[in-house]
């Protein structure tokens, strides 16, 4: 009796944890009505940068949290309360995941000495300030180019002759590329997070792992202001287009 109650809490356990990995990875997306984004946002190698969040540490912690959830329903042989405790360990578990110190965590698994650390942070925090340069010239031209549409709509919104479908339309597109462009914002803010935490992680000795230490430190300060200018100017469109409202 028991064999068959873990068999079906092993079944709710796999659709549970395959339910809540999709969750957590599409966290932010938006569904509007099918409008696409701009392609320069999604397009080629914009399509490979910032495109997700962090599922991985999403993903290890929704696992561990499911099957807690799903073992402590077995053991008390309620098939339903296994499913629900999957759910609800899941959940938990998916935030405590992206939360959690994934980086730090990887870099002492594949790094032994804290110079390999930090030359490993250096790579990384380089390729991701790069990066976020060409995702910002693709974002920029964007932005200016519905800056400026949103602009004609406020002007002829109330003019004779306003033809309200199309600017319906072109506010649907505009929107669609306001939720691409956070959610790439969001990922980049997920991976300076990290890179905060791998960086207050490090235990430097040596004066040449003091320096490295210290250029990082540098390094990371930058990414996160090129981050923060990129935020506001996205920031600022999401505020033009509030703004108008064609009922």
């Amino acid at each position: 009796m028991m064999s068959n109650k873990f068999k079906h809490t092993s079944t709710a356990l796999l659709v549970s944890v395959s339910l809540l990995l999709s969750g957590c990875a599409n966290t932010g997306s938006s569904m509007l009505s099918g409008t696409k984004p701009d392609p320069r946002l999604t397009s080629g190698e914009q399509s490979q940068l910032f495109s997700s969040s962090a599922a991985q540490g999403c993903g290890v912690g929704a696992l561990a949290g499911a099957g807690m959830g799903a073992l402590a329903g077995a053991l008390a042989g309620n098939s339903k309360q296994a499913l629900a405790g999957a759910a609800i360990g899941g959940a938990a578990g998916c935030a405590a995941g992206v939360a959690a110190n994934y980086y730090l965590d990887s870099l002492k698994k594949d790094y032994a000495t804290t110079a390999d650390r930090l030359q490993a942070m250096d790579t990384d925090i380089k390729k991701d300030t790069a990066d976020v340069a060409k995702t910002t010239e693709a974002m920029k031209a964007v932005i200016s180019d519905n800056q400026a549409t949103l602009t004609q709509i406020s002007i002829k919104k109330d003019q004779a002759g306003f033809d309200k479908a199309n600017a319906k339309k072109d506010l649907a597109k505009i929107d669609a590329n306001i939720s691409t462009m956070q959610n790439k914002i969001k990922v980049m803010k997920d991976k300076s997070e990290a890179y905060k935490v791998a960086l207050q992680g490090q235990s430097a000795t040596s004066t040449t792992d003091k320096a490295r230490l210290k250029q990082l430190n540098n390094e990371y300060s930058n990414l996160n202001n090129q981050i923060a200018v990129l935020e506001s100017e996205t920031n600022g469109l999401y505020s033009q287009r509030q703004a108008i409202s064609l009922g």
